[in-house]
């Protein structure tokens, strides 16, 4: 029972739509048909303001289409016939009106309204072949018209009365991605999606914290209209998805990125080189090879060139065979192994000099059972500290930090199941308030 979903607004509102539009139809003394203002309104109850006005604009336009060629059909029938209908399913006229089909199609065309096409030639049909034989059939014509847009009418009106809500567009909102936005599927929910969709529309200032690169970001949260830079690259760098720019990077220096390099080189350890290099990302491999030859199965080697082969599809990531040690313009080091192995890696590393100049990271993201990904960065790169950077750069004079270890946020959520996640953010956005009267009507 906890996997069945509470009925959602678009749902509800649906509904309330097509109430109204039975009512209407009432207050019309029965007139018309509510059939197709109910269609027309659920078509036009989107998810998005804008997609809605923009199914209804459609379907205006279609119906308008659809009637006047309908209307020649019928008044060239009526005349032909001497005012007595009566084609009784003649091969003629089904003739006729599939060459009227393709003049309704090209007239969505010629007046660019291509959208429209499809509910051109439904009300087209409906005119032509249901009620040719009508008593009155240009008043079908109207009515069906009239239904349209009742229809349309009522979808944006349900769609646009909301509780009275305040919203705070100040305040800077940031999730991670692991567990917080994304279930144990590693997907995001279409009810998160659209939600935080429609809080960025409504002025929210929203963005994402996590240890991925923005490559992998890019393809986790697409179809989320993000506006702000993100945190990338466990706080290493912030990221703008739209003008694909590195806004700020945490390097290592030359000398450090030479010791760690002969460190893990003496541990005997194949790694990642990850490196920021005229706005691109550039990883450097060091102990591998990637010329088709896979290395020896259940090896981690073959845990990284599996993970290269999934990597290097993207045109967001570039890697290299390095011959020679790589020491400029490092963000991290990176390596896959079992957990035996660098856990004594990293007991190995705390003893060495440089030790308080790195922060390492465990990761178990698509990893192989047995195995980790360990992280090595400069000790500034942090989350937090770039968090600073993004509220700088943004002006705002607060932050909210939503994420799934305890100490290490603002909001803790513990479950990222049914949309948890964006219904804290709604309560703490846009709270119900008399305050927010203005808001009762909201497009």
């Amino acid at each position: 029972m906890k996997k069945i979903p509470i009925p959602g607004q678009r749902i509800v509102r649906s509904v309330l739509a097509a109430l109204l539009c039975i009512a209407i139809y009432y207050l019309r003394g029965r007139n018309g048909a509510p059939f197709y203002s109910i269609i027309a309104a659920l078509q036009c109850i989107q998810p998005y303001s804008a997609n809605m006005l923009k199914v209804g604009k459609n379907r205006i336009t279609g119906t308008l289409i659809g009637a006047f060629w309908g209307a020649v059909v019928v008044l060239g029938a009526l005349w032909l016939s001497g005012g007595q209908v009566d084609f009784d399913d003649s091969l003629m006229y089904y003739l006729i009106l599939v060459l009227f089909i393709g003049i309704v199609l090209y007239s969505t065309v010629v007046i660019g309204v291509r959208e429209s096409s499809y509910f051109s030639c439904v009300v087209f049909l409906s005119v032509t072949m249901n009620h040719i034989g009508d008593a009155n059939p240009y008043l079908f014509v109207f009515n069906r018209t009239l239904d349209t847009i009742i229809g349309v009418g009522v979808a944006i009106l349900a769609n646009s009365v909301h509780f009275p809500r305040t919203r705070d567009r100040e305040t800077l909102f940031v999730s991670g991605i692991d567990h917080v936005l994304f279930r144990e599927d590693r997907a995001m929910s279409p009810f998160t999606k659209i939600q935080l969709n429609r809080f960025i529309q409504d002025g929210m200032r929203f963005t994402v914290s996590t240890k991925q690169t923005p490559a992998t970001v890019r393809e986790l949260i697409s179809g989320v209209a993000l506006k702000l830079p993100i945190i990338a690259m466990d706080g290493a760098v912030l990221y703008d998805l739209d003008t694909r720019e590195y806004l700020r990077t945490v390097k290592l220096d030359r000398e450090l990125a030479k010791e760690i390099t002969a460190f893990l080189t003496g541990e005997g350890f194949s790694f990642f080189v990850n490196t920021i290099e005229e706005n691109l990302l550039v990883i450097y491999s060091r102990g591998l090879r990637f010329d088709g030859k896979r290395p020896v199965p259940g090896s981690t080697e073959e845990s990284m060139y599996e993970l290269y082969l999934k990597k290097n599809t993207s045109p967001y990531r570039n890697y290299v065979h390095a011959q020679d040690d790589v020491t400029d313009n490092v963000v991290y080091f990176l390596l896959i192994d079992k957990k035996e192995r660098l856990a004594q890696l990293y007991d190995s590393l705390l003893r060495q000099p440089w030790a308080g100049r790195v922060r390492a990271s465990f990761d178990q993201f698509e990893c192989r059972e047995g195995e980790e990904i360990l992280r090595i960065f400069s000790c500034d790169a942090t989350r937090r500290n770039m968090l600073k950077e993004l509220q700088k750069i943004t002006g705002a004079p607060r932050t909210v930090l939503f994420g799934n270890k305890e100490g290490e946020c603002d909001v803790l959520i513990p479950d990222a199941g049914g949309g948890y996640m964006v219904k804290e953010l709604k309560k703490r956005f846009e709270p119900v308030s008399l305050a927010g009267w203005k808001s009762l009507i909201h497009f």
